[in-house]
C-alpha cells in the first residue's frame, strides 16, 4: 500500500507512524483509517520492530474527524466514516498488538485522536495540549473502545466526567488522573526512550506480558495465575 494520509519509518528496531495531514490538524479520514490499518499490521509481523510510535506532523496530534467525512463524504478507497476497518473493530487488534504501542501526541487532540490512542499501551502528551472528548456535544456516541478504556485508565466516575460532563481536560490534569503516562515538551523524545528501554527486554517476553496484563484485568486472581504460569512456560519452560 502506498501511504498518502500517513508516514512509515524504521529506526532500531522501533516503527514510527506519522499522521501526515498537517495543514488539515491531521485530521482523520477513512483513507487514514485504512493505512493506519496496513501500518500497524505491518509492524506486527516485522520480526526486526519490537515498538511501534504513533505520532503526527506539524502543531497537532488529530483534529478528529474531517468534517467533510462527517458529511458522508467516501474516501479514495471507497470508504465512508466509520465503514472503514480502523473505526468499525480494529481496536482489538491495537490492544492486542504484539509490539509495545506508544501515542506520542506532538498537539492538541480531539475525538477519534484520543479515543484511538486509549487501545495502545502508553501516552506521552506534549506540554500544553489539550485532548477534547466532545462526543456528547455532537450527539456521538465515543468509539474505538473508548467505553472500555476510559474507565479502566482512569475510573468509572471520572469517564462519565469526562465524557458528559468536562469534555476538555489539559495534558497536566490528563497525567493527574492517569488517562495518559507523561507530559512533556519532546514527546517524540520521550517515546525514542521508553522505547529503548522495551528493546531490552528479551524475545517473547514484551509480548507476554502484555498479553497477561490485558487478558487479566477482567478475570480472578486464580486464572491470573495460572495464565502467568502458562505464559512463563511458553516463554522458558520454567518460571523465573
Amino acid at each position: 500500500m502506498d501511504y498518502t494520509s500517513i508516514e512509515y519509518s524504521i529506526e532500531e528496531r522501533v516503527a514510527f507512524i506519522h499522521l501526515n495531514r498537517p495543514d488539515s490538524l491531521n485530521a482523520y479520514t477513512p483513507d487514514m483509517g485504512e493505512e493506519l490499518v496496513h501500518a500497524f499490521r505491518r509492524a506486527a509481523v516485522d520480526d526486526s520492530i519490537q515498538v511501534v510510535v504513533l505520532t503526527g506532523r506539524g502543531r497537532a496530534f488529530c483534529a478528529g474527524a474531517d468534517r467533510a467525512f462527517l458529511q458522508g463524504e467516501r474516501g479514495e478507497y471507497g470508504k465512508r466514516l466509520g465503514e472503514e476497518e480502523f473505526v468499525r473493530d480494529f481496536s482489538m487488534e491495537l490492544a492486542n498488538h504484539p509490539k509495545l504501542t506508544i501515542a506520542a501526541i506532538n498537539g492538541s487532540a480531539a475525538g477519534i485522536g484520543v479515543t484511538a490512542s486509549l487501545a495502545l499501551d502508553l501516552r506521552v502528551v506534549r506540554s500544553g495540549s489539550r485532548l477534547v472528548l466532545n462526543f456528547a456535544e455532537l450527539g456521538l456516541i465515543p468509539g474505538m473502545g473508548a467505553t472500555y478504556f476510559l474507565p479502566r485508565l482512569i475510573g468509572l466516575s471520572k469517564a462519565k466526567d469526562l465524557l458528559i460532563c468536562q469534555r476538555k481536560i489539559d495534558a497536566d490534569r490528563a497525567c493527574d488522573i492517569g488517562l495518559v503516562d507523561y507530559v512533556t515538551d519532546d514527546v517524540v523524545g520521550k517515546a525514542v526512550e521508553l522505547a529503548q528501554a522495551a528493546t531490552q527486554c528479551k524475545p517473547g517476553t514484551l509480548t507476554a506480558i502484555k498479553t497477561a496484563l490485558l487478558n487479566n484485568g477482567a478475570c480472578g486472581l486464580e486464572t491470573a495465575v495460572e495464565r502467568e504460569w502458562s505464559l512463563a512456560r511458553a516463554l522458558r519452560g520454567d518460571f523465573l
